[in-house]
């Protein structure tokens, strides 16, 4: 049978997870359900889809997918089943999808059908249904058209020299993830050298991981390791600023250090020869 994965900005102090979950088992017999995350911070579609497509393609084919930001249905948008890449998405349409996957189309969309029961109630009943094998046009209409969000893409100057792009995301150990991706950097830097502009913190170097910045080969009394800040293509390919063994929790964190938080400006300036 399919795993059923949740995302959510619901929180952990109140009993809405559980809600959820009852629902769920009421409707099935011991389904496996996999908790991605329920941190996400309130209505943040950005950050959902960031956690989201870092590891929702690593389950089986054919997984279920909530996502539970801002699901609900008004007349700017409807509630949705996708099947995109091979994995099946119940969420709103509101952009998410196009977040998760920019360069995918869903190979079958539906729109649900109109019920009596609540929007939260209305996605445990979609979600059953696929976890039971049933047809979506059972439960909705299909739709071939869904909505699609570009402002979360970075930009890169006329001349080609500099790439525009902000913070995405902001990690539990205060890792500054941007919405810049190696795959951009590369194609536009053309082994120029770089400084990456974060407020009034400078770098002009990338670490291919976290232990490469680190000098092992030097006696430890000599090596710069915690607290030292530095740039890298994190594990989904996207640029990350941080600092080495920080943590927000004892002031060490890059977010807080750098004075840096979601959606504030990264910027990459490419030097040409002269």
């Amino acid at each position: 049978m399919p795993l059923i994965t949740l995302t959510t900005d619901f929180g952990l102090q109140d009993a809405y997870v559980s809600a959820l979950k009852a629902q769920l088992y009421n409707q099935l017999e011991m389904p496996e359900i996999v908790d991605v995350s329920h941190l996400i911070d309130p209505f943040h579609i950005i950050q959902a889809a960031y956690v989201l497509r870092a590891v929702y393609s690593s389950f089986p084919q054919g997984s279920i997918h909530f996502v539970g930001i801002n699901f609900n249905q008004t007349p700017d948008q409807s509630l949705i089943v996708a099947e995109l890449n091979d994995h099946f998405f119940v969420c709103a349409d509101n952009g998410f999808l196009s977040l998760l996957e920019p360069d995918l189309k869903p190979s079958k969309t539906i729109v649900l059908n109109d019920s009596n029961y609540n929007d939260l109630t209305r996605g445990v009943e979609a979600i059953a249904h696929v976890h039971r094998g049933g047809a979506l046009s059972v439960i909705g209409t299909p739709i071939t058209k869904l909505k699609q969000l570009t402002q979360h893409l970075p930009s890169v100057h006329t001349h080609g020299n500099e790439i525009h792009g902000y913070v995405l995301h902001v990690d539990r150990f205060g890792n500054i993830v941007t919405n810049i991706t190696k795959e951009l950097f590369q194609k536009i830097r053309r082994n120029r050298p770089f400084v990456i502009h974060a407020r009034n913190h400078v770098f002009k170097e990338i670490f291919n991981d976290y232990h490469e910045a680190i000098r092992y080969d030097k006696p430890k009394a000599q090596r710069e390791e915690v607290g030292k800040k530095l740039a890298l293509f994190n594990t989904q390919g996207f640029l990350e600023l941080a600092v080495f063994k920080g943590s927000p929790n004892y002031g060490g964190g890059a977010s807080k250090l750098f004075g840096l938080s979601y959606f504030d400006p990264i910027r990459v300036a490419f030097i040409n020869d002269a």
